[in-house]
Formats: C-alpha cells, structure tokens, sequence
C-alpha cells in the first residue's frame, strides 16, 4: 500500500515539477535531478536490501546508493524548498536508516508523522516507532573501566539488539540489527583476543570465541573477514611461539609447524574463495606468512 501512495506522490511531481532544472547550486551527482522520480525509483528499489548477507549497494559509479540518495533528497529540498516534502522527508528517513543512522533517521520520521494530512503520515509513525527502539539501542555506551566493566556494558547491548533481531526478524530490519548485533559480537570476541593473556586459558578461550563469530555469522557478508582473524591468531600464536624459543635447543620444528600450517590452512580459505573481497587479502596473507615460516625452519635447521 505505501508503495502505491509513495509512487502516486511521486508522479506528482512529474505533473507539478518546474520546468527542467539543468544546472543546479550543487554541482556534480549529487546536483538536484530534473524530476524526483528517478532517486526515489532507485531508493525503493533497494528498501529490501538484506544488510547482513550482502553489501550495500552500489551505482554504476562504485557510489553507495544511499549516501548518493540522500544527498540527491537534501539538494533537492534545498533547491525547491517546500515541495513535496513529505515525500522527500520520508526518503531522507529511510537513506538515513540505511545508513546507521537511526537518531536521525527517528527525527525525520517523526516530521513525515508531524505531516497529518500526507498519506504518508501513517508510514512515518510506523518508521519513528522503529527508529526509536533502533536509536536507543545504538545509544547504550560500549565502553567501561576495565575489561570486565567494557564486557558488562557490550552484554547488555547485545541483548537489546538480540531483542530486536527477534522482533524484527524476516524483514529487512531484522538484517539491519543482525549487522549491529554482529559488529558487537566482533568487537566482544576482539576484546578477548587483546587481552586472552589475562585470561585463564586464554587462547582456548579466544579460538572458541573466534570460532563462535564464523559459525553463528555463517551467513554474513563478512564471514570471509572473520576466518581472516581467526587465521591471524593462528599467525600471532606462531610468532609468539618462535618468540619465546629463541634458543635452538629450545625451538621444536614440528610444533612450529603445527602453528603456522593451521594459519596458512587458515588464509588458504579465503585465499581461494572466488568473489570474496578479501581474496587478495588473504592470498598476500598467505605468501608472506609461508615465506616468513620457510625463513624461520631455514634459520633453526
């Protein structure tokens, strides 16, 4: 239904427009377009995205369509103040959304519900009442004193971005908060890594993390990127390893082996995954990682 009223509101402008508009105050892509139609065409197009499994999308440029979308909705408004403005509003929310942006987002949501004679009123308080509950998960703190505190405070904000993933799931803001929920499941599991030294059984503990983020996000656009660290902890092992057996007597080849075979079978992973983005990555990961360890054996022997 919102689709109709958004495209009827839409072709309005086609019928309402000023005469073609072909040099604007902005300059470039981001110039404010002859007609509405073609941005907003290209916005809901996309509304469906799935965040999580896939990576935003693009224009033929390489631009983010969203970034673009919004700048072409905000250069417009500029150029035509007041004009169909719920319309460009409601655009504006949902790039914003798109884009992490879920305070603002809520604000612009909450002008299009402000609008009560719009059709769009009823879409912009079905989208303040979700960019709110958004916004007040993105505002809980991250940090703490100590690792134990930073620890407590990425639980609970995982928890209410659980409770969203939950509430939201099988729609395209179910994939919004599963990418929130991911980024913070990543940079828990970064937190144990940094500083599994302090931890009892410290590197049993930060594989099994590492391990965890690929198997639960198996699914994710960045799966590619957490086999990656998972291979460089496999890597960091190996050099703490020669590090502390410097001593020939001391340095036993077949553990150090055992260590840096498990990065490379690692970086081999995505090293050979056709169409990740990290391929390149992984691939120079892995000759230098094999180079450094045929130095290593060769310096022992």
């Amino acid at each position: 239904m919102w689709l109709r009223l958004f495209a009827a509101s839409a072709l309005l402008i086609v019928i309402a427009a000023p005469p073609a508009v072909r040099a604007g105050d902005t300059p470039g892509v981001a110039a404010p377009y002859e007609d509405l139609i073609e941005v907003l065409a290209i916005l809901t197009w996309h509304m469906r995205d799935d965040a999580y499994r896939f990576p935003a999308p693009k224009d033929p440029t390489g631009r983010d369509v969203y970034k673009l979308a919004l700048a072409r909705l905000q250069s417009w408004e500029k150029r035509f103040p007041g004009r169909m403005l719920d319309v460009t509003t409601l655009g504006r929310a949902q790039a914003l959304e798109r884009l992490g942006e879920f305070d603002r987002a809520r604000a612009a949501y909450a002008e299009v519900e402000g609008m009560t004679t719009s059709p769009l009123a009823r879409k912009g308080r079905e989208g303040a009442e979700r960019a709110t509950a958004f916004a007040e998960a993105a505002a809980l703190p991250e940090g703490g004193d100590g690792v134990d505190e930073e620890l407590s405070s990425l639980r609970r904000k995982l928890d209410a971005w659980g409770a969203l993933v939950e509430r939201y799931k099988d729609t395209p803001y179910g994939a919004m908060a599963l990418v929130e929920e991911e980024r913070l499941e990543r940079a828990t599991t970064r937190l144990v890594v940094d500083h599994r030294r302090d931890l009892e059984r410290g590197n049993e503990t930060a594989e099994k993390a590492l391990r965890f983020l690929i198997e639960k996000h198996a699914d994710s656009k960045l799966l590619p990127a957490h086999i990656l660290r998972l291979g460089d902890f496999y890597a960091e092992l190996a050099r703490q390893y020669v590090s502390e057996h410097e001593r020939p007597l001391s340095f036993d080849e077949d553990a150090f082996t055992s260590l840096t075979d498990r990065a490379l079978d690692t970086y081999h992973k995505v090293a050979a995954w056709d169409g990740a983005r990290e391929k390149p990555e992984a691939q120079a990961r892995f000759a230098a990682l094999e180079a450094w360890k045929r130095a290593t054996l060769t310096r022992y022997r």
